[in-house]
């Protein structure tokens, strides 16, 4: 019986745990991949990416930007439009709660 002394014998504490830990990896993976597919869309009707890098890049130019400069923003679908500081606000608030609502 020698080849037991170089198994490896898993306990079902064990099995549940590994189980555990793969389905939390599982979870964890599929809501990274969500939180890269966003898309918020505001009033105006401009679908905006809304994934975390996007987000960034909002906050970036809303810190940047005068309550009345518009800027080039390129939307989900590639289309470039004027975004105003006031929608930009909009949206990064419509993407962060979409975020949220992925992580509750």
């Amino acid at each position: 019986m020698s080849w037991l002394n170089n198994a490896t014998i898993e306990t079902k504490a064990e099995k549940d745990t590994n189980a555990a830990l793969q389905a939390r990896a599982t979870f964890k993976a599929e809501r990274t991949a969500q939180v890269q597919a966003l898309t918020i869309t505001t009033d105006a009707g401009n679908e905006f990416d809304a994934d975390e890098i996007s987000q960034g890049r909002m906050a970036r130019a809303i810190l940047s930007m005068d309550d009345t400069e518009v800027v080039v923003w390129v939307l989900a679908d590639n289309t470039a439009v004027g975004a105003s500081k006031a929608e930009l606000i909009e949206a990064l608030k419509l993407a962060g709660l979409a975020q949220m609502a992925l992580w509750t």
